[in-house]
């Protein structure tokens, strides 16, 4: 997936703190010794990688599919795949995005591929899902990888609103801009259930802005350069000294810079809804199904039982849209961990239900019985590091603007203004539809239809 890195801050805690930026590495078998020397690059892909089953070694100025799409600059990485911007040269010349998957994710039954064709053979409209234009295999020394080609879309949700040093939630869209992503995306997930489709990894990550076409078609590589950067790159370097093995690739190289992505004159006002990894056909469901989105937007039924289903999107959806109009998510992990996102979710939405309370085991030492915080004294003993405290998503959406940190220069018209907080009015729409689309239950959340009508996306126009 490209574009994903993001900083994340919690509001409504006793404690404000930071995490790390969430990268999906793929560790390596823990016997084998490390081969290479730590880059120097930022957001780099795990070098460890580059091995049998893993990652294809790709380099600026590489050519595919017998030489029609070459290699301009990177995009970024995901788990399973190194993503690049490349150049289609039998079809105009024009700029798209090559994901190209790691070794052992790639498979003629990947859902990116079965997944547009169903698509594209609804009469439905889905103009706002990036689909899958062209595939291929390329064989290379970590074996055959399939390769993806789609549109070249611009930054995704968190990208757009990083804001390196400052409390996360201090970049937030402007308020008509928000409610318009979220309608977008939500008719782009009510298209895909009204196809049978479930989408499986509903996340801001995946959800990327539209670039204008008339900017970029006629882009030369000059001018490629000229408004995105000039790729920057750094040798593999083994620890013993030797030369990299015909695995890895013979230099690394950095993703555009953010920074460079945000030019208002690049960037749209619409979103595609991107990733189809993790979909599958409602009516039949793999047998080995098992939900792989990221903790904070997985649905309790996700969670407790390897569940997904359209309940377990409209719940992440509704995490989505959360975090689309605070500039912050929901729920976000901070010690790394699956029960600092349950005791969020308690926190936040009360208990759990049976058999799910039992199964978070360390829910006592924050919780009693019925879900309520306990005393900060009992915390305490109970040696936790971050106590839980009584919120609600209510309470989440009337923080937004209270902690913002000032930008250094003006951020442009696609932003909020920094102090600007939600109406009450607002905050009670909102409060209304995420605690619809957020019960615990499957059976209780709304369906997208009713999403769709909520007065959130159009009352306050």
């Amino acid at each position: 997936m490209a574009f994903f890195q993001f900083g994340i801050k919690r509001r409504g805690s006793p404690l404000l703190f930071s995490s790390t930026r969430t990268l999906h590495h793929v560790s390596t078998p823990r016997a084998s010794p490390r081969r290479f020397a730590p880059p120097s690059l930022d957001n780099i892909e795990e070098v460890e990688a580059y091995w049998a089953g893993g990652f294809h070694p790709i380099s600026i100025g590489d050519c595919f599919a017998q030489g029609r799409y070459r290699v301009l600059h990177k995009l970024g990485y995901g788990g399973s795949s190194t993503v690049w911007l490349a150049r289609d040269r039998e079809d105009s010349g024009k700029l798209v995005t090559l994901k190209v998957l790691r070794a052992d994710s790639s498979s003629t039954r990947n859902p990116a591929l079965i997944i547009p064709d169903i698509l594209r053979a609804a009469s439905l409209d889905c103009s706002g899902i990036q689909l899958v234009d062209d595939h291929f295999f390329v064989e290379g020394p970590n074996g055959s990888h399939l390769s993806l080609v789609s549109s070249f879309a611009g930054p995704s949700i968190p990208v757009m609103l990083d804001c390196p040093g400052r409390v996360a939630g201090s970049r937030r869209l402007r308020s008509d801009l928000a409610r318009k992503v979220a309608k977008q995306i939500a008719m782009s997930l009510y298209c895909m259930h009204r196809t049978g489709v479930v989408h499986g990894d509903i996340t801001t990550s995946n959800i990327l802005f539209s670039l204008s076409p008339h900017v970029i078609t006629g882009w030369a590589d000059a001018d490629v350069y000229n408004n995105l950067g000039r790729p920057e790159t750094e040798q593999v370097r083994s620890h013993d000294g030797k030369p990299g093995p015909a695995s890895a690739p013979t230099e690394l190289v950095a993703p555009i810079d953010n920074a460079n992505l945000m030019n208002s004159s690049l960037i749209q006002e619409s979103v595609m809804l991107a990733d189809f990894g993790q979909s599958y056909m409602v009516a039949s469901p793999p047998k080995d199904y098992t939900p792989a989105t990221l903790p904070n937007y997985y649905s309790p039924e996700a969670r407790f039982e390897g569940r997904a289903s359209f309940e377990a999107d409209i719940w992440a959806l509704g995490c989505t849209i959360f975090e689309i109009r605070s500039g912050f998510p929901l729920f976000s992990s901070f010690l790394g961990s699956d029960a600092d996102i349950l005791k969020q979710t308690v926190e936040i939405l009360g208990r759990l239900p049976d058999p799910w309370w039992e199964a978070f085991e360390e829910r006592a030492l924050w919780f009693e019985d019925d879900g309520e915080p306990k005393n900060i004294q009992d915390q305490e003993s109970a040696g936790v590091f971050l106590y839980a405290s009584k919120s609600s998503v209510q309470e989440q959406l009337q923080s937004v603007g209270t902690q913002d940190e000032a930008p250094l220069s003006d951020e442009g018209f696609m932003f909020e203004k920094s102090g600007i907080r939600l109406t009450e009015r607002e905050v009670d729409l909102l409060a209304d539809l995420l605690g619809k689309m957020l019960k615990y239950r499957p059976e209780d959340r709304i369906g997208m239809q009713e999403v769709l009508v909520h007065p959130w996306f159009t009352v306050l126009d």
